[in-house]
Order: structure tokens, then sequence, then C-alpha cells
């Protein structure tokens, strides 16, 4: 079976999904400002166990690219702010930087992507040495829109120096995420 015998049925299953059936609103659209929380925990790798508190402020910029077919390729600024916790230390991570949306109108399901230049106040937790407060925060998201203004997503982020200072183990966080778009 092709690729072109497959579209039908894929066609089709959009047409029958709730989200066809949904208001008239699109709740996958993209808002001027998103706010919302992340809760995140380190992977295995690390020395020590890290947990992360993150408020968010998302800021859509002016280019967007919205092509007939219904999709969308946004551009936004995104600012956070964050408490890393491990080994009975806390530190601050805040960070600014470009991110790129990826939406369908219609569609309850969105991407973002992107990449921060970030400052920590602590890079020692414990045995943990993340080698310098200049870091970089790489991510990449799948949103879910229950409503019009409400998002709920998973967000994987990776936190490294990029090699500036040594050692550079790196940090990855597996996220939850909740946030409110107008």
């Amino acid at each position: 079976m092709g690729l072109a015998a497959l579209f039908p049925v894929v066609a089709g299953a959009q047409a029958a999904s709730p989200a066809a059936h949904a208001p008239q609103h699109d709740r996958g659209r993209l808002e001027r400002f998103q706010v919302g929380f992340r809760y995140g925990l380190g992977d295995h790798r690390n020395e020590e166990y890290f947990r992360k508190f993150e408020a968010f402020f998302n800021w859509s910029l002016p280019w967007a690219w919205r092509p007939a077919s219904g999709w969308i390729l946004a551009s936004r600024l995104d600012f956070t702010g964050a408490a890393l916790k491990a080994a009975g230390t806390t530190g601050f991570l805040g960070s600014v930087g470009p991110s790129l949306a990826v939406r369908k109108k219609g569609w309850v399901i969105g991407v973002d992507l992107g990449v921060s230049p970030a400052f920590l106040s602590e890079d020692r937790y414990g045995r943990e040495d993340l080698s310098g407060h200049i870091q970089f925060l790489t991510h990449g998201s799948i949103l879910f829109f229950p409503a019009r203004n409400l998002s709920i997503a998973y967000a994987y982020q990776h936190i490294s120096n990029a090699g500036i200072e040594q050692p550079n183990p790196g940090l990855n966080m597996h996220n939850i995420e909740i946030s409110y778009r107008f």
C-alpha cells in the first residue's frame, strides 16, 4: 500500500476526530503571549538527582509563515526563570532566546523548538560540576491544546556550556508544563 493509498484513510480519521467537530475557534492557534509553569526531572546520566521548578513567558514575534495549507511556522521570544535543585543546593537558571512554533489550523497538537543562552547562578551541585555560569538551553516540546487558551506539554531540555569550559557533562531534563495563552 503506497502513501497515496493511505491519504483517504488519514483524511477520514481527521474528519472523524473530535477536533474536526470542535467549535469554530482554533484551539491550536498562536496567541500573542503565553505564560506557564514547568516541573522537570533530570535523567540518570548525572552524578546527582536534579529537579527544576520553572516559570516562563513567551512573546510571539511578528514573523510567521502561514501557507494556504493551514500550517503555521512562527517565531517567538522565550523568557524563563527556574529554581534548579540537587544535592542540597538550589540555584537560579534563567534564559532568553528564540523559538519556533509549528502548528496546523484545527489540530489540537503542536511542536515548539528553541535554543537560548542561559545563566546558571550555581554550577556545582554536590558531586556534579556543570562547569560555568554561562550555559545554553535547547528544548523540544510536544503540546496538547485541550481548551481554547490552555496547553499541556511534555518538554525535553538539554542544558550545556557547549564546551566553553571543561568538563561539560550537560544536563537533560524531562518536563511537564501547563500554560495559558492570551
